[in-house]
């Protein structure tokens, strides 16, 4: 582990002034738009507990950038195994990712390309909670758009 992505890790609560500089400072400091692995070490800076929604949305930035970069298809097999390995500590900026995909029309369709195709049996599971916690939560915004996904899931 990079002193970066410590740093970064070290103060994804983000509850003080110097927390929010040193977390910016990471994030800046390991985002590389010319290396998509940069991917690995940003998505360990989120933390459902933080207390700097804002901030911690420019990490988001960082790591969307890529699917520009790399091209969805490429993003999203990137991307997903990476969000179930933050689930624990970060299921809600999973739940975020997620969300931006689904209701992205071009994201949504390469999202269902990977669920038929390249997801692995562990992903999907993971996927299927999310789509079930979003419905369940909101049927009439995420019901249609969540059973298409499940029905893929099967």
């Amino acid at each position: 582990m990079s002193n970066l992505e410590k740093q970064l890790i070290d103060n994804k609560l983000m509850q003080t002034y110097e927390q929010i500089d040193l977390y910016e400072e990471a994030v800046k400091g390991l985002f590389d738009k010319n290396n998509p692995n940069c991917i690995n070490s940003l998505i360990k800076g989120f933390h459902d507990e933080t207390e700097d929604y804002e901030v911690m949305y420019s990490n988001v930035h960082s790591i969307e950038y890529f699917s520009k970069v790399l091209g969805l298809e490429k993003y999203i097999m990137i991307l997903i195994p990476l969000l179930k390995g933050i689930e624990d500590v970060a299921y809600e900026w999973s739940e975020t990712f997620f969300l931006r995909l689904m209701n992205d029309a071009s994201g949504f369709e390469h999202l269902l390309f990977y669920l038929e195709s390249e997801a692995k049996e562990e992903d999907k599971s993971f996927i299927r909670k999310i789509v079930n916690n979003l419905i369940s939560r909101n049927p009439n915004r995420f019901e249609a758009k969540g059973n298409e996904i499940l029905d893929i899931l099967g």
